[in-house]
């Protein structure tokens, strides 16, 4: 009883198996399945639900030969080459990314960042340094610290003291808090959101950064400016120079302005007296400049203040000198279609880009039962990480086993080995900081860094669109280098193989009846005739000579004009030229004048076979092709090939019903 019950479990397991063989193609002992097929069928062939068997056939041919090509490859093992396996890993890197961040957030990113692009935010601030990786203790120092200053500000106190008083970014002793004009990708991410979710007149919230904790004031809120070209006149006037000096800059671009407000032309003015001598010489010209872009705060100002397009500013005093500023061109914010990809660049490329990687990961923690384990780093924190990591001359204890499990992905697991490792990037010369907080906030990066290399080394067994994708890659790189040398490359530099191909073809390539024309202008009647004549009396071959008489005393008596040589109907010049003169292939040559004294020279060349120097570049892509004939040829006799037919047929059912 038990034997016949084993019998029929085998049974049926072979019979799961056979049900899910999708075998299509076989070429050896390699083995292809039909959904890769239907993949690159509905891909490149496409599918509108109405596919027949012969289309399918006719495929299937063109299929099997790709099919050979990769699997000659491989045999010859192109694919493990060192290039190669570069290659494909660095495509995988970038195919791989849009499956390991939400492009929901990706999308809304964007869209949020053009619709902050709409405004410039006029804005103040004040910060009160605190590390990421700080204690608890100083953490909430610094949070206590903003919270004073916030309610002070929120009860009427003067912002910009306040600044003076709390504030720790450097910028405070010059700007008093004013970061002036700023727009989105400006500032950090969270200070950017800070500014744009505040209404002008308002302060926000205590907030945090990388650098610490922020309080913000919005001074102002204006519609986008968009971009100015602009140029300037800079006289130079440093902070150490004499009053003398001072005085002699002051007078000086009193006067500039002084010619410019009666008309003098800006251009020519900044190249006489602008000390910034690389734009002087290009009229002053500076280029296209954004709000809160390369320009120092007083400069961008007063350039964003110029009404209108040729208007100047008034004289504007930096740390530079003195400056008068001319708006050049305006251009406002571009609509969302066409700034979109330069968005998608910018989002990409920020820090805001981790919102849709930190959706991924937490989605990812959930769907893979990911627990948390960190009560398992304490060790990290309380004995084997020491100030030493501050000076970067941290080493972990050699005697230590570390082979506790602190993070687990389904079957990956990962030890206290693997986080010490880890642990090496922040073994850097630094400021010293909390070890538990460091400790605690490189696991929790540890741990992200873990899940996104989990998924993504998965990806293939996840998603089958990712799986023929790659497929596509790794044989279409394979394919490239293998054809570029049995085929390509060959056939350029086989000579005497062309030159023999060509023999063999040249009769597929002949010329029809051409013309040859060629027009000469006469400066007046007389040379018109006296060249008419020496053409009709002497071997037209011999025209450089007559014409070089012609030009003897006077080099413009003849000028050489428009030729072409060509069949009837590919050039103007010639049909025109047969058109006007009658010219059939009954005339071996002829020579006519018109009323503008030019002189048309026509001779009719009888059909003939083309050279091969005539035509090298379409009989070597014909040569090219018979080589991969041949080529392919050899394959089908050099491998075994066998195709399943019965998944062909079921192939167009699935393509005609639509399921894949």
């Amino acid at each position: 009883m038990k034997k016949n019950v084993l019998t029929i479990v085998l049974l049926l397991f072979a019979a799961i198996l056979y049900a899910q063989d999708r075998t299509l193609l076989e070429i050896d002992n390699e083995k292809i399945d039909a959904d890769e097929f239907i993949h690159i069928f509905k891909k490149n062939a496409g599918n509108n639900g109405n596919v027949t068997r012969k289309d399918v056939d006719e495929y299937m041919d063109l299929f099997v030969n790709f099919k050979l090509k990769v699997h000659e490859g491989q045999a010859l093992g192109l694919d493990t080459s060192r290039s190669f396996k570069q290659e494909i890993a660095g495509y995988r890197k970038q195919l791989a990314q849009p499956y390991l961040s939400d492009k929901s957030i990706e999308d809304e990113l964007v869209k949020e960042a053009y619709d902050r692009m709409q405004y410039d935010v006029n804005v103040s601030h004040i910060l009160i340094t605190v590390s990421s990786n700080a204690s608890p203790e100083d953490t909430l120092k610094a949070w206590n610290k903003i919270n004073e200053a916030y309610k002070r500000a929120t009860k009427g106190e003067n912002f910009s003291k306040l600044a003076d008083e709390y504030s720790q970014d450097p910028s405070v002793a010059k700007n008093h808090g004013d970061l002036g004009y700023c727009t989105v990708f400006g500032l950090v991410y969270e200070f950017e959101t800070a500014m744009y979710n505040t209404k002008p007149g308002e302060i926000s919230a205590p907030f945090r950064t990388k650098f610490g904790y922020h309080i913000l004031k919005v001074n102002d809120k204006r519609p986008a400016k968009g971009r100015y070209k602009i140029a300037h006149i800079m006289i130079v006037s440093p902070q150490d120079a004499t009053d003398e000096q001072k005085k002699e800059a002051k007078e000086t671009i009193n006067d500039v302005y002084a010619q410019l407000k009666q008309g003098a032309d800006f251009a020519k003015m900044a190249d006489e007296y602008s000390a910034d001598r690389r734009t002087a010489v290009k009229g002053g010209e500076l280029g296209w400049i954004s709000v809160g872009g390369r320009m120092i705060r007083e400069f961008e100002e007063a350039a964003f203040n110029i009404k209108n397009v040729g208007d100047i500013s008034e004289i504007v005093s930096t740390g530079y000198g003195y400056h008068i500023i001319k708006l050049l061109e305006k251009e406002p914010i571009k609509s969302f279609d066409e700034c979109k990809a330069e968005l998608k660049s910018k989002v990409s490329g920020n820090m805001r880009s981790y919102k849709g990687r930190d959706v991924v990961i937490a989605n990812l923690k959930k769907e893979y039962g990911v627990k948390d384990m960190q009560k398992k780093i304490a060790p990290f924190y309380k004995s084997y990480v020491t100030d030493s990591i501050f000076s970067g001359t941290w080493e972990i204890d050699s005697t230590l086993k570390l082979d506790k499990i602190i993070f687990q992905i389904k079957d990956e697991k990962y030890t206290e080995k693997d986080f010490a490792q880890y642990l090496m990037k922040f073994n850097i010369k630094q400021d010293p900081v909390d070890i538990k907080m460091l400790v605690q906030n490189a696991y929790k990066q540890f741990g992200d860094k873990c899940i996104i290399e989990y998924e993504e080394k998965h990806l293939e067994e996840k998603y089958p669109s990712f799986r023929y994708l790659m497929k596509e890659y790794h044989d279409g790189i394979l394919l490239f280098a293998l054809t570029n040398e049995a085929v390509w490359n060959k056939a350029i530099a086989d000579t005497m193989g062309l030159e023999a191909y060509y023999e063999t073809v040249k009769d597929n390539y002949k010329w029809g009846d051409r013309y040859y024309v060629q027009t000469f202008k006469c400066k007046d009647e007389k040379t018109a005739i006296a060249l008419l004549d020496a053409f009709s009396h002497n071997n037209p071959l011999k025209k450089d000579n007559i014409i070089s008489k012609l030009n003897a005393k006077d080099s413009t008596a003849v000028v050489v004009g428009e030729s072409a040589l060509s069949e009837k109907g590919q050039s103007l010049l010639v049909d025109n030229a047969i058109r006007e003169h009658k010219v059939n292939q009954d005339t071996v040559q002829a020579i006519y004048r018109n009323k503008d004294n030019i002189v048309t020279w026509i001779t009719y060349q009888q059909p003939r076979t083309k050279e091969l120097s005539e035509i090298r570049g379409i009989v070597t892509a014909a040569y090219q092709d018979y080589l991969e004939k041949l080529w392919i040829e050899s394959l089908r006799k050099k491998y075994t090939v066998k195709i399943h037919n019965e998944m062909l047929d079921q192939i167009v059912k699935e393509l005609s019903e639509n399921k894949q």
